[in-house]
């Protein structure tokens, strides 16, 4: 359903309803419309938001900045991160790279290079339109295990664990990986994905060809601030924090006397001093007595 992978063309645009398939969730399970057709100029409102919600997003001044989503979807989308955010903001670094997975999801004017739609259904109230109710999504390997390292040691205070526990499913924090703490965040199942999202991770040099590029961004680690206004996570957070162990310091040095050890040559001399001691004061007692 998406015939056309290239740069600058969507995969999805807008919203067409609510997902029928979907029956319980903690945010409205509002799915987009298939749209595989040219990235729209952000408007002034929007551009506003996105650069709050998806800065990296943002071009240039100079640039045009070109978008697959509307105000109303990004507005969602700053909802749905906030929930997320608010698991996460122990790690600056490790919130915004979550955020970004979202963002090139949902906004990237990039969409349809990394992103297959696999299922949609018409959607009644605009004759002509089409719900997304599935779709594929292609990732570097490199770039989803670097975000799901920046996350992996995020504490939670309120649990006494791992953030990353809550966002895994049934593996818990022991037994997450890139790829299942993704499948999580794709199934729409779990009460806040509206649809579902199928991950496939590549590594490097393998292509699933039809045009497709799967997505690798730039992902910050977590002991590098996002930006000037905040701060490497804490080493509570990430072991790559914390300052580096001081070694104790080594032995001394052995104490020598030439290539003899020390000690062993100042016990010697000790001795034949006592010794030479000893044999003058014989020697003096047997001069007195034969005086």
């Amino acid at each position: 359903l998406t015939p056309t992978h290239r740069a600058g063309v969507c995969a999805f645009y807008g919203e067409c309803g609510r997902n029928p398939e979907v029956n319980v969730s903690l945010v409205p399970s509002r799915v987009p419309c298939l749209s595989n057709t040219p990235a729209r100029v952000a408007s002034e409102p929007l551009l506003s938001l996105l650069r709050s919600v998806c800065p990296e997003l943002v071009r240039g001044d100079n640039e045009t900045t070109r978008v697959c989503c509307t105000f109303s979807q990004l507005s969602a989308l700053r909802f749905s991160v906030g929930l997320s955010g608010a698991v996460l903001a122990r790690c600056p670094a490790c919130a915004r790279n979550f955020a970004n997975i979202y963002c090139h999801n949902v906004c990237s004017p990039d969409q349809s290079l990394f992103t297959n739609v696999t299922r949609a259904v018409d959607y009644a109230a605009v004759p002509g339109s089409r719900a997304v109710l599935e779709y594929q999504l292609f990732y570097r390997r490199r770039y989803a295990e670097a975000a799901f390292a920046s996350c992996r040691d995020v504490q939670l205070p309120a649990t006494g664990g791992y953030a990353i526990a809550t966002m895994c499913g049934r593996y818990g924090a022991e037994l997450c990986t890139a790829q299942r703490w993704l499948d999580f965040q794709g199934d729409k199942n779990n009460g806040l994905a509206p649809l579902q999202i199928d991950f496939h991770l590549l590594p490097n040099g393998s292509e699933p060809g039809q045009g497709i590029a799967p997505l690798d961004a730039p992902v910050w680690s977590c002991d590098q601030a996002p930006d000037a206004e905040q701060e490497p996570c804490s080493c509570q957070d990430c072991a790559r924090s914390c300052p580096p162990l001081v070694p104790p310091p080594g032995p001394p040095p052995p104490f020598l006397v030439g290539q003899a050890d020390g000690v062993l040559v100042i016990c010697v001399l000790l001795f034949a001093g006592l010794a030479l001691l000893f044999l003058a004061a014989v020697l003096c007692r047997r001069g007195s007595a034969e005086a």
